[in-house]
């Protein structure tokens, strides 16, 4: 059976001990078969407490969960107030930022299915108008949404990634809740888009668009030249990889300019390009994740304390969380492994300090464990074996998330479970 309340002993280099519990977990059912995929946290109602916000796949909604409880060190959250992005839409991806800039957070949504964007605009910190995007030309698959102001007018603007039409999508915000157009930039054909990033890669103080492909093997970045618009793609195809995901742009090799970093899912591997200057990149470098490791996702964040970002991956097929330390100058360390248990499929990484050491720990959702897991880091680069954390019968956990819902100054875990179609909290206690 599992251990309604576990509890983790953590021990410093220093020799001091930490304790970390967690109450019974708090269920919120997201609908009978609305298998929630998507899920995060933010102040939705400027009121200082964490809400939570869901992407609903299957029910063809978006969740929003109010934390309400004005009790120190205690939560509560109301019945989810669900807003519908249409029949057989499949909303895949949420993103959150107040897009029309009234000091309050909205909700963007790739609904894949039905070929379009739409936004949960709050108007009055607790009740949201959804209106679908209509700009002047055709979205086919969204998948994946960044929100960034790329003409550089102070309004943020939409990014998205077409899976369908291999294409990304820029719609620019007129100032007035609107998106009248979208410009396309072809990606190539059958490229299956599996990833976007936003970020200024050329020093110019204009953010560029970086997309993975994952039936290719490539990424494209496309420059912008200015005023919304973008350069056509330079192609940087990885030799030997397979199912290229989830790119992360951070500057890994201390020059001050972001490079590339991808999970190679089929080849067992991340790929690293490292940025020369002026919007180039170097050949692909690869690291090992192990022979048929299947990475998901890979995180950069310094875990060792010495400024130099490494990379956590989670290894779904060898049911491994991967380590893999930054030795400076582009190079990294052999990939340390700690395992999430057999058959767990680890799926969703997150890294957060969980026991209040300023030191980032490893939280992963094991899909196929029933449960979550901590790796607590002991601050030199190395972590404890697994703790795990019960989720209950025929739960899977699936996108997991960190943060302080309770006001204690304590880390709570928030997950989706697409099997009982639940949220559900871990609080601190």
């Amino acid at each position: 059976m599992p251990n309604d309340k576990p509890t983790a002993i953590t021990t410093s280099p220093q020799g001091e001990q930490c304790q970390v519990e967690f109450k019974t977990p708090k269920k919120y059912s997201t609908g009978s078969k609305s298998l929630p995929v998507f899920v995060s946290l933010t102040d939705i109602n400027d009121d200082k407490r964490s809400d939570i916000i869901v992407a609903n796949q299957l029910a063809n909604n978006v969740g929003v969960l109010f934390n309400h409880d004005d009790k120190q060190c205690q939560v509560e959250f109301k019945t989810p107030k669900k807003y519908s992005t249409g029949s057989k839409s499949l909303p895949v991806f949420v993103s959150l930022t107040d897009i029309n800039d009234d000091k309050r957070s909205d909700i963007i949504v790739a609904n894949q299915l039905a070929n379009n964007v739409g936004v949960l605009f709050n108007h009055d910190d607790s009740e949201f108008d959804y209106e679908t995007l209509r700009p002047n030309e055709y979205l086919s698959g969204p998948a994946y949404i960044s929100v960034v102001d790329v003409n550089n007018d102070a309004k943020l603007d939409i990014i998205v990634a077409n899976t369908m039409r291999n294409n990304v999508g820029v719609l620019l915000n007129d100032g007035f809740d609107q998106f009248p157009s979208v410009k396309h930039y072809d990606t190539g054909k059958s490229t299956n888009l599996s990833g976007i990033a936003v970020v200024d890669i050329n020093g110019d103080k204009k953010p560029d668009i970086i997309v993975t492909a994952q039936n290719t093997n490539s990424v494209s970045v496309f420059l912008n030249s200015g005023g919304g618009q973008f350069s056509n793609k330079k192609l940087y195809n990885i030799p030997s990889s397979v199912g290229v995901m989830c790119p992360q742009v951070v500057d890994v090799n201390g020059d001050t300019r972001p490079d590339i970093i991808v999970a190679n899912s089929g080849d067992a591997s991340i790929g690293i390009s490292f940025n020369s200057g002026n919007g180039k990149f170097t050949k692909w470098t690869t690291f090992s994740t192990g022979k048929g490791s299947q990475p998901k996702s890979v995180s950069v964040v310094d875990v060792n304390g010495d400024n130099k970002p490494d990379l956590i991956v989670g290894n779904f097929k060898t049911n491994n969380v991967g380590v893999l330390l930054n030795a400076g100058n582009g190079k990294f360390l052999s990939q340390k492994i700690y395992s999430t248990g057999l058959n767990s499929q680890p799926l969703s990484v997150f890294v957060a300090d969980m026991n209040c050491d300023n030191k980032p720990d490893i939280i992963i959702a094991n899909s196929n464990k029933k449960n979550i897991g901590i790796f607590f880091n002991f601050g030199n680069g190395t972590f404890q074996r697994q703790t795990t954390y019960g989720t209950g019968g025929s739960t899977k956990p699936w996108s997991v998330a960190v943060g302080n819902v309770n006001d204690d100054n304590k880390p709570d875990i928030i997950f989706s479970d697409t099997a009982k179609h639940e949220i559900v909290i871990l609080l601190r206690s």
